[in-house]
């Protein structure tokens, strides 16, 4: 510390002290980076690996654990509390004898409300996980989409598990088989979707900083590029949901 602001800690009034300290750690709160998940995505039968060991194999990866699910999709009524220019999404993804409820809510832009994450309003029963990120999707090696979204899941060993009825749920014919292969911090998904077709996705979990944006770029998605990947830039929730 230098001795003007010695002399400053020492003079300053105990208010005045408490408030810089304050904005210090406000400031520092809106620096920090927010959470993101980077991701790559493509239908096979344009190019590219056309299953998730053929994605490890060019990524020079070993596999891990497998997972399968079933994936549901539901038009529900857009919520009162909804931002402007954000959509709702709610999903049933279903592995097992466990169900799990997703409610998502994405836009164009950062979150607009100053709501913290814990006290925002989700419309599934507690106790419920939640979480706010950036969804990073790369449409090419210098090119990516990016929305911002905050969710919340439930997870029931029912699998009859209900939607909240004050969302209106109503079941439509959207649903998809996905398989799940991770290889560390890596997730690759494959998805039967309901019109017949298949997507296949990349992704990691990071931070959206230019360090983490680069790896997965160098790391990624540049070697599936070279195998002739054409990625997408729909959202899972898109592509596996609109099917009316």
């Amino acid at each position: 510390m230098t001795p003007a602001r010695n002399r400053l800690s020492h003079t300053a009034p105990p208010w005045l002290a408490a408030l810089l300290l304050c904005v210090a750690l406000s400031g520092a709160a809106r620096a920090a980076p927010a959470d993101a998940e980077f991701s790559i995505r493509w239908d096979p039968a344009r190019g590219g690996p056309a299953s998730p060991q053929e994605v490890l194999e060019a990524l020079d990866r070993k596999p891990g654990r497998r997972s399968h699910f079933d994936v549901q999709y539901f038009d529900i009524t857009r919520p009162a509390d909804t931002p402007p220019g954000f959509d709702a999404i709610m999903r049933k993804r279903s592995v097992g004898k466990t169900a799990e409820l997703t409610y998502k809510v994405r836009g164009g832009t950062p979150w607009p409300e100053p709501t913290p994450l814990k006290q925002w309003h989700c419309p599934l029963p507690t106790p419920n996980e939640r979480k706010e990120e950036a969804d990073i999707a790369f449409l090419g090696a210098e090119h990516t989409h990016k929305v911002w979204s905050r969710s919340c899941s439930h997870s029931s060993r029912q699998l009859d598990i209900a939607v909240p009825p004050a969302l209106q749920p109503q079941p439509n014919s959207c649903r998809s088989a996905m398989m799940r292969l991770r290889s560390g911090d890596l997730k690759i998904e494959q998805w039967q979707l309901p019109d017949g077709s298949r997507l296949i996705e990349a992704s990691r979990a990071g931070r959206d900083t230019p360090a983490d944006h680069d790896a997965f770029r160098d790391g990624v998605v540049k070697p599936l590029l070279a195998r002739q990947v054409l990625p997408l830039q729909r959202s899972k929730s898109a592509l596996g949901g609109d099917c009316h």
